[in-house]
Parts: structure tokens; C-alpha cells; sequence
């Protein structure tokens, strides 16, 4: 299934055949100087029509001539290089784009069957060769264009744009209800994806108004967020018990595979990925403190179980398991009788951390340690083997070193697990390595302007030097940066995230769908910060009655659900400086709400938190400050 750094299909292909380079300089370099166009090949290890694309095109004896003498073949990893699949994705996988030797796109599609193949690659490189000078005046006007595009869009962004408020949310809201099947559950028809963004963004909206709160929007708002609450919870039920009662579900071995074919949820396609396992554990671990009669506690362990069999490897986890219609076709006993399908162990920063966030959220939902330590175990070995000691953070290892430098949606993710250990009170060190990372991410990746880049500034012949600013990593970063702020006390954290957010006010609807991680970080941060912190001793060696009293109100902040509301327990011994910066004193053991800088007395017993914690909950205001 290999050759060197690329990986074909596990069955007999011929595709290894064609002298593929890794992406890189030297790949472009050689196509310059060769005067070629570019074949570049993006697929996955565990994409089902990939595998075609090698046993069939790329095993076709005349493509394979026809690519290694007309062409710079460059075959890419999209799970290992993001960053080139967001600028030259055709709309799948694989990917087929031809390019000029600078990185400019010429043409391409997605699966090409060999025939067509053949005719592709002779008539690509015989324009190439015959009108080379009309395609590259056409890119340059293009070009021109997007530079002409680019200055108006920033001389725009200068002036003041649309304010954060809850119209965003309500709107982004109308999108994911227009879009729900309440036949099947899930939105859109076939094929369908779980969509784990928009499930939490209806998580959040039941958690938010499922329980009776005043009305800050005046006469009627309360009726209404009630009725949006019922909406959210039934859309949310119907598709999570839709998706692990029909064939997306794994019932043998459990997990969930990448998608359905069918509306119904029956016929799915057979890859795991551990990004969509991850995101899908934390949604049902949170859903089953919800809806405890759910039986999502049942999906929770069978998730963690096929994630700890399958993919748990030296600290880690791995990043996939390959597609095999006729293996997960079959009953237990049957698997057991032939070899599994194929894991990726290349480990993933970012999806790592979605586990670490997930195992996290399972611990809390089922009283379980088992899950708690092993995230622990994710994070610190991400913090060791995948950061740097300048605090360059990589995004994958596929056992020869760590590769490909600060992506955002690297830090985003770790970022947000970090904080996830902080509040679930699992890691010491966890918020003092979030601010530098967080300060990492501002130094390398935010833009003035507001926001962040996905990358760091390179200068490449491709693509590549196009800097994007994806909306869904950069509404995690800004949720992240948000909890940041209530948690430590820095406004400078809030500003950015609020600024981050505002870039996308005025454009958030051309993003469809991939605007509801957006909606729920919007969501978040309206109104002032809110935070729950319990100052108190911990372990043993302390007095018994002050260790159970900080234990007694650290239960009341578990015990609530609230998605605006960050929370941490401190200790003297430990957390001393932390405990002086926010002006509370070490020897009372007290819990403390606050709303902004607005702290409450210390309140000492499990009622009075409790009492208080409620009162700010039921007043908080819900819109932007």
C-alpha cells in the first residue's frame, strides 16, 4: 500500500508506476525547468474512490506513460497537507488538477475514468505546449482581477461593519431548520453527512434556552426561545438516534462511518475517521447529560471502545480506518476470522485534539476516569512530540518526525482541548500552556485586520501564497480566545475574539452549512463573559472539612451545562499567582461568579453558589456588549 511517503490502494494497482514527487519546491522547480504542466494528485489513504482512481486510471498503462513523460506527477495526502487541499480541491476525492510549473490551475475534476484520462493528459499537454501564451495572459488576468478583488474587500473591511448580535445566530438558526429532514433526521438528502458543527450549534441552543430564563428580549422572546429550544432538541434527538440506530453505525465493533449514501442512513460509506468519531463522541457524550434516558451513554462506550482497540497507539491516536465494504458486512465472529482494514497511524495534531476534547466530555458524562486519563495522555504527548521547543506547533507524524508548521486549525483545536483539561480541572499545566499557544497563534497567524490566517507566509510557487481565513478554524479560535478571557481575566484575548468573529459579519451567509461553528462561537460571545471559579485545597495532606467543601461547590459547577459559561477550581497550593492576579484570597475557600470584572461575594456553601449561579444565568443579558 506504499512506496516511500505515498500510500495507493491495498489492492492490486499499478498506480506506483508513475514517478510521483512529494509536493515541494523541488517538484516545481523541476517542472519549470522542464517546461511541463503539473498532474497533481490529491487523495486519501482511506478514500474508497481513490483506491479506483489507482487500480483503474493510474494503473492504465498509456496514463502511466503519458504522466511520466508529459507531466510532473505530484501526488499529496490530503489528511497531511490541508493546506494544499483547500487551494486546489475540485470539489472531492481524489482530486485530478493540472497545473502551470507556477502552481496556477490549468483544469481538473475528480475521478477521471481511464479513457478519459488518456484524452485528458494528451490534450493538457498539447495546449501547454501550443498556447502556452494564452493561458498564462489568462492567468495573469485572473490574477489581476483577484488583486483588484482583494484591495476592495480591504478598503471595505475598514469602515465599521455589521455588529455581533443574536440576528447572526437567528439566521444561521433558520439555514440548519431549512435544511432538516424530520422524516430521517440530519439535513439535506442524500448522501449525508453527520455534520457534527451544526449538532453542536443546536446543542448549544437547547442548553441555552432549555430551562426558563428572564426575557432580555422583550415581550414575547422568552415564548420564542422556548419554542427554538423544542425545535433545536427534537432536530438534535431525531438525527443522533437516526444515525446510531441505522447503518452509519458500526453495531459490532462501534464507531461511526464517514457518511451515509442514502437519506435513510442505511447504506453508509466505510471509512472511520478518527475527526468524525471524535466530534461525534463529544456530541453524544454532551447529549447524553441532556437526555439521560437517551441511551446515548451506550453509543458514548462503543465509540471509546472501537477508538481504544483500534486506534489508540504509543500515546495517541491514529487518524483513520480504511474502507471495506465486505469486512464490516460481516457479524463478530466473521471479522475475526479475516484481517482487519487498513489503519492509518500517521498522528494528527488537530484531530488528536478533537479526541483529547471528546474523551474529556465522555469522562464527565459517564463518572468515568478511564477517558479523562487517557486525553491527558493525548495532550501531553501532542506537547511533546509535536511542539517544537520554539513552540512551533506540527500538524502530522507519520513516524519520521513531525511536519508542516502552525496551521490554524491546529492550534484552534489544541487551543480548545487545552482549555477543555483546564476547566474539566485534568491537567495542571493545561492553562499556562494555552496562553502560550494562544500567543503563538496571535504572533504567527492573526491578521491586523481581524482574524487569522490558516497558515504562516510562505513564499512558494503555488498556490500557497494565497493566504485564507477559513470560517469555521477561526470561529473555533475566537471561542477559544473568548474562554480565555473569562478564564485568566485578560480582555486583550476577548478583543481579538470579538474582532475574529466581526471579519465574517457582513459575508457569514456564503458559507451556507459551514457557518453554524461560526453561529454557535457568535452565540458565545454575546453579552459579557461569564465565569464560575472555586478557590479551594485539593488531594490529600489538607484539611479534611476545607477539601470537602471546595469539593461540595466544585459539584455545583459540573453539574451545569451552560455553553457561555467558563469555569475553573484553583488551588493555593498550586494555583497561587493565578489566585492573586484575580484578587481572591488564598485562605478563603469560597466559590466566586462572575459577569465581566463583576465578581459576587465568596460563597462558601454548595447552595449559595448554586443560588448565585442561577441568578446570573437567568439575568444574563444576550446581547452584544
Amino acid at each position: 500500500m506504499t512506496a516511500g511517503p505515498f500510500r495507493f490502494s491495498p489492492r492490486p494497482n499499478r498506480a506506483r508506476e508513475i514517478r510521483w514527487r512529494e509536493w515541494g519546491e523541488a517538484a516545481f522547480a523541476e517542472a519549470a525547468a522542464a517546461d511541463r504542466p503539473i498532474l497533481l494528485g490529491i487523495s486519501a489513504v482511506w478514500c474508497h474512490w481513490c483506491h479506483v482512481m489507482d487500480e483503474t486510471s493510474y494503473s492504465d498503462a498509456e496514463v502511466i506513460r503519458l504522466a511520466n513523460e508529459r507531466f510532473v506527477p505530484i501526488r499529496v495526502d490530503n489528511d497531511e497537507r490541508p493546506d494544499v487541499n483547500r487551494r486546489y480541491n475540485m470539489g472531492g476525492w481524489p482530486t485530478t488538477a493540472f497545473l502551470m510549473p507556477d502552481g496556477e490551475l490549468i483544469h481538473g475534476g475528480t475521478y477521471i475514468p481511464p479513457e478519459q484520462m488518456r484524452s485528458l493528459l494528451d490534450e493538457v499537454a498539447d495546449i501547454w505546449t501550443e498556447r502556452k501564451g494564452e493561458l498564462v495572459a489568462r492567468v495573469a488576468e485572473l490574477r489581476a482581477k483577484e488583486a483588484a478583488a482583494t484591495k476592495a474587500k480591504a478598503a471595505g473591511a475598514s469602515g465599521a461593519g455589521p455588529a455581533l448580535d443574536r440576528s447572526i445566530v437567528d439566521e444561521i438558526g433558520s439555514l440548519i431548520r431549512g435544511q432538516y429532514d424530520p422524516q430521517f433526521g440530519g439535513f439535506g438528502t442524500e448522501p449525508k453527512f453527520p455534520q457534527p458543527a451544526l449538532l453542536r450549534f443546536l446543542l448549544d441552543e437547547h442548553r441555552r434556552h432549555g430551562t426558563a430564563r428572564a426575557d432580555p428580549g422583550g415581550e414575547g422572546a422568552g415564548e420564542r426561545a422556548a419554542q427554538a429550544s423544542h425545535s433545536a432538541a427534537t432536530m438534535l434527538r431525531t438525527t443522533l438516534d437516526a444515525m446510531a440506530g441505522g447503518g452509519m453505525y458500526d453495531h459490532v465493533e462501534g464507531g461511526f462511518f464517514r457518511y451515509s449514501t442514502d437519506r435513510q442512513w442505511k447504506v453508509p460509506h466505510f471509512e472511520k475517521m478518527l475527526e468524525d468519531n471524535s466530534s461525534l463522541l463529544a456530541i453524544y457524550a454532551q447529549a447524553h447529560r441532556l437526555f439521560p434516558d437517551a441511551g446515548y451513554d451506550r453509543v458514548v462506550r462503543d465509540v471509546t471502545r472501537w477508538m481504544d482497540l483500534v486506534l489508540w497507539t504509543d500515546g495517541t491516536f491514529a487518524g483513520s480506518q480504511d474502507a471495506d465494504e465486505h469486512f464490516f458486512a460481516l457479524d463478530a465472529a466473521g471479522r475475526a476470522e479475516h484481517d482487519a482494514p487498513f489503519v492509518d497511524r500517521t498522528l494528527y495534531t488537530s484531530w488528536n485534539a478533537l479526541a483529547a476534547s471528546a474523551y474529556l466530555a465522555a469522562a464527565r458524562a459517564l463518572g468515568d476516569e478511564r477517558p479523562r486519563g487517557r486525553a491527558v495522555a493525548v495532550l501531553r504527548t501532542l506537547l511533546g512530540r509535536m511542539r517544537g521547543v520554539d513552540g512551533t506547533l506540527f500538524h502530522f507524524d507519520r513516524g519520521d518526525g513531525p511536519a508542516l508548521a502552525d496551521l490554524l486549525a491546529d492550534g484552534a483545536a489544541l487551543l480548545t482541548a487545552l482549555l477543555d483539561a483546564h476547566e474539566e480541572d485534568a491537567m495542571p499545566e493545561a492553562l499556562d500552556v494555552a496562553i502560550a499557544l494562544a500567543t503563538r497563534l496571535r504572533e504567527r497567524l492573526e491578521d491586523q485586520a481581524g482574524g487569522w490566517w490558516d497558515a504562516p507566509a510562505r513564499d512558494a510557487p503555488s498556490r500557497l501564497t494565497k493566504r485564507e481565513k477559513p470560517i469555521e478554524d477561526c470561529a473555533a479560535a475566537a471561542d477559544a480566545l473568548r474562554r480565555l478571557a473569562a478564564l485568566t481575566g485578560d480582555e486583550a484575548w476577548r478583543r481579538g475574539a470579538l474582532s475574529g468573529l466581526a471579519v465574517f459579519a457582513a459575508e457569514y451567509r456564503r458559507w451556507g452549512q459551514f457557518a453554524a461553528g461560526y453561529g454557535a462561537a457568535v452565540a458565545r460571545a454575546l453579552g459579557e463573559p461569564v465565569s464560575v471559579t472555586v478557590v479551594g485545597p485539593r488531594g490529600d495532606g489538607v484539611a479534611a472539612d476545607a477539601r470537602a467543601t471546595a469539593d461540595a461547590l466544585w459539584q455545583v459547577v459540573l453539574a451545569n451545562d451552560d455553553p457561555d459559561v467558563a469555569r475553573q477550581r484553583l488551588d493555593p497550593a498550586r494555583d497561587a499567582a493565578r489566585i492573586a492576579a484575580l484578587g481572591y484570597p488564598a485562605q478563603c475557600v469560597a466559590g466566586y461568579v462572575c459577569v465581566g470584572t463583576a465578581c459576587s461575594a465568596p460563597l462558601s456553601t454548595a447552595p449559595d453558589l448554586g443560588a448565585e449561579f442561577e441568578r446570573v444565568r437567568q439575568g444574563k443579558p444576550r446581547t452584544a456588549s
